[in-house]
């Protein structure tokens, strides 16, 4: 379990990865979650469903909805709800261009994830993440082993290190 230290270095960390992936092109971005539905779906299939069973008390029909299913789901319809918050611009009338140019919130996210739902707390890291925003997470104490499997498959997908920053430290640290 960490202390205060290491949730300052989360959000420094943050901080710092900040410039770099809000300015990365949102495609890109969304090859990354996009990847990491994939990997959910595939070889990590049995890792994050066993972490969830395991720390989360489901049995395996409630982790395969929960943790493989569902949370692919959701990567994909973050995609997807990106792609069309991004094209929704302005009507422009003849000769005149109106263009929103979308971009992350200031700061930093805090995500604090329950303790029951695997792809509830993915969600919360990564929807955020997947807008250019980067991310201090702090998880469930049951959710520790399951969050980490999600880390592992958000690296695996090639997330840069800084975007989402797992902490384990007590609510009250926080």
């Amino acid at each position: 379990h960490g202390d205060a230290k290491h949730v300052k270095a989360a959000i420094d960390v943050a901080l710092k990865a900040k410039r770099d992936w809000a300015n990365m092109p949102w495609q890109e971005r969304a090859a990354i979650f996009l990847k990491a539905a994939d990997l959910i779906c595939g070889p990590y299939r049995k890792h994050i469903n066993a972490s969830s069973m395991l720390g989360q008390s489901k049995n395996c029909y409630q982790a395969e909805i929960d943790a493989a299913c569902e949370y692919a789901d959701f990567l994909r319809f973050n995609v997807s709800y990106m792609v069309q918050i991004y094209s929704d611009q302005p009507q422009s009338a003849h000769g005149i261009w109106n263009r929103l140019e979308y971009r992350p919130l200031e700061g930093f996210v805090f995500a604090l994830s329950p303790f029951n739902f695997t792809s509830i707390a993915g969600n919360l890291s990564a929807a955020p993440a997947l807008m250019g925003n980067t991310v201090v997470w702090k998880c469930a104490n049951t959710q520790i082993y399951s969050a980490q499997v999600l880390m592992e498959v958000f690296r695996m997908a090639g997330l840069p290190d800084g975007v989402i920053n797992l902490i384990h430290v007590d609510g009250k640290v926080v």
